[in-house]
């Protein structure tokens, strides 16, 4: 298989089998002929043949209890209970597995622990990053815009629409500011924005790299492609050019990133959408007559501004706000070197191998052609606000036709569910990512999601996890290995071990000290020294029992510069870059930090607080713990360190278990 493209054009994609597989039109496939009997949905399908063209055979089913730990951790981020799985276990209904997973997705916690797969993609933190990592004390109203959407369940085209042009595309809706911090949830440079400037060469870069960081952060999340590489020349593997990729810059050519205020009160945003198209157009008005005295040779004369809009421009200023958002902005206080563009296009250029020092033509607004009937140039009024712009991008990114964005988000919860996507690198589907395995099946996926499955996650989540495939048991059969040792073509079910996100709550949970309150301003588990020049964030001066950091670790204020040591040992995800998988070690530190770090030696001494009540202890530490009755050697081994050692130093011991940091 090969790509053709010319370089050095605008327009690069060829048709046919010539094209590579992700840039081509998504068209449904041959649904393969039942499995024997094996098979649930039409996933299965699929998955079977693979097996078969491989001299493959599927595993048996997990039993209940792995099923209900396997489904909990998946949808929630959260172990069952003991009541839920002997609940399970007994229900002899036919349905019980699928009212287990109705529950599940209507559990809040669902959007909580989804979130966190889409926040390490989004490369979210709550600091700006590079050497004055500064504090953002508003980021956090972001996050809880995408807990809500997905316990919501919100279309994923208008998910995907709020989050480039949110204000300009649903501009009545609750969510159409706060989701514009997604295109400032990455790094950013304060000195050279606040203390440089733009009128220097390396404010200028600063203001590059913001435009490239945001372009990247679409490209990446959205459509799984890097347009980035097309910087300082044509990308050397895809079909995108140094034109189309300054010609994204100029979409972003007129913000900044910004605290935002936002309303969520509809009639406050009514109000203020009202008088800022009343602004709008007697600012346009305006423009028209001094235009027009200019073209009689009245140049100097002075047009006072009406009082109709001066009055409205100070109502809109006196609307209530119920807060701010680090979010994309063009109007704003002015902070030292940092000036607002009052919606201002900033002149954008082809810059000879990237240098802004050798500026070539200037760049009109357009996207890069990447399938059939794709516009280079935007079709915009030649008088338009930098936001039509982005809406533009937008309906680009989520067009019907848009064979990347809906293989993208399939493969991205496929992955997250099996351990690993059908296409194995999420964040890029060009030549230098991997094929897929099952291209057929990701294709049916992607036609089923964005079709009949209404665009819903929860919907995509349910196909996925009724499938005889998800319901496989982990066990390695040596022969299966041989042919296939990574288990690629789902002969079984990939364990996998918790996120440290998912480890922390755990162990919150168990010890009785998790405080499941939603939202909010995010909780510190850090010491801020310095805060008003180059902040120290130490962690070690923090107090493990401080109830206010006992919340799910997706409410933690996330710094760049200065990661939190424990997680970071757990492989957390890196929050300066787009993390589409998280990497899974197996290291001396993670069992150090297991026994001994000081979180974990403050709530094994909770567990032991709430078990030093039970009759017998031991059983409810597993009861609690594993959400099962010890066997009679785990029994035995458990209750003589206990003698020995204190319930205490067991529940350390038993936090480290593999069956507790491991999901079958």
């Amino acid at each position: 298989m090969r790509i053709l493209f010319v370089v050095g054009l605008s327009s690069g994609v060829l048709l046919g089998e010539e094209t590579w597989w992700s840039l081509r039109p998504l068209v449904s496939p041959e649904v393969p002929a039942a499995d024997g009997g094996w098979g649930r949905n039409v996933v299965d399908r699929f998955v079977h043949a693979k097996m078969e063209e491989r001299g493959l055979s599927p595993s048996e089913e997990a039993d209940r209890a792995t099923l209900i730990r396997r489904l909990s951790y998946d949808l929630t981020g959260l172990p069952p209970s003991l009541e839920e799985v002997e609940a399970f276990v007994g229900d002899q209904g036919e349905d019980a597995y699928e009212r287990v997973v109705e529950r599940l997705l209507a559990s809040p916690a669902y959007g909580e622990h989804s979130a966190r797969h889409w926040l390490d993609v989004a490369r979210y933190a709550e600091t700006h990053g590079y050497d004055k990592d500064q504090p953002r004390e508003n980021a956090w109203p972001y996050r809880d815009y995408v807990i809500r959407s997905l316990n919501e369940d919100k279309r994923w085209g208008q998910f995907v629409e709020e989050q480039i042009a949110g204000d300009v595309l649903y501009p009545e809706g609750p969510d159409s500011v706060v989701a514009l911090g997604f295109l400032a949830a990455g790094p950013w440079d304060l000195i050279a924005h606040m203390e440089v400037g733009e009128e220097k060469v390396d404010g200028r870069i600063a203001k590059h790299l913001d435009r490239d960081e945001m372009i990247a952060g679409v490209f990446n999340a959205f459509m799984s492609t890097t347009v980035q590489c097309a910087q300082c020349h044509d990308h050397k593997i895809d079909p995108i050019t140094m034109v189309d990729y300054y010609r994204l810059h100029t979409i972003f050519a007129a913000v900044d990133r910004v605290d935002r205020a936002y309303a969520a009160d509809p009639e406050v945003r009514r109000e203020g959408l009202v008088l800022g198209q009343g602004i709008e157009a007697k600012e346009k008005e305006l423009k028209e007559i001094e235009a027009e005295l200019a073209r009689v040779g009245q140049l100097g004369r002075r047009v006072a501004l009406p009082a109709e809009l001066e009055d409205s421009r100070r109502r809109l200023e006196e609307l209530p706000t119920s807060g701010k958002v680090y979010a994309i902005a063009t109007e704003f206080a002015p902070s030292a070197k940092f000036l607002p563009t009052k919606g201002k296009l900033r002149e954008i250029r082809l810059l000879d191998r990237g240098d802004l020092r050798s500026p070539k033509e200037v760049m009109e607004p357009g996207v890069p052609p990447l399938w059939e009937g794709v516009e280079p140039l935007l079709s915009l009024p030649e008088e338009h606000g930098e936001g039509e712009r982005r809406a533009a991008l937008a309906r680009y990114v989520t067009d019907r036709a848009n064979p990347l964005t809906w293989r993208s988000v399939v493969n991205r919860v496929w992955s997250n569910l099996f351990g690993r996507g059908i296409a194995a690198t999420p964040n890029d589907f060009g030549r230098m990512g991997e094929l897929p395995t099952h291209p057929e099946l990701l294709d049916w996926l992607a036609l089923q999601f964005r079709d009949e499955g209404g665009q819903s996650l929860k919907g995509l989540h349910r196909l996925l996890v009724t499938s005889a495939t998800y319901r496989q048991a982990s066990t390695c059969r040596p022969g299966q290995a041989e042919i296939d040792q990574g288990a690629r073509y789902l002969w079984r079910m990939n364990r996998r071990r918790l996120s440290a996100e998912e480890i922390r709550d755990s162990v919150l949970l168990a010890s009785g000290q998790l405080d499941r309150t939603m939202g909010g301003k995010s909780f510190k588990d850090f010491v801020i020294e310095k805060p008003m020049h180059s902040p120290h964030y130490q962690y070690h001066l923090h107090d493990p029992n401080d109830a206010a950091s006992h919340r799910r670790t997706i409410y933690r204020m996330i710094v760049r510069s200065q990661t939190q040591p424990f997680l970071t040992t757990l492989d957390c995800a890196d929050p300066s870059r787009s993390v589409a998988v998280r990497d899974e070690s197996t290291t001396g530190l993670q069992a150090l930090a297991l026994m001994n770090n000081p979180f974990m030696e403050v709530m094994a001494g909770q567990f032991a607080k709430r078990l030093a009540g039970e009759e017998r202890p031991v059983e409810a530490l597993f009861r609690h713990g594993l959400a099962r009755e010890p066997k009679e050697l785990e029994l035995a081994l458990f209750e003589r360190y206990r003698q020995e050692h204190g319930l205490e130093n067991s529940c350390r011991i038993f936090f480290s278990l593999s069956e507790f940091v491991y999901v079958d």
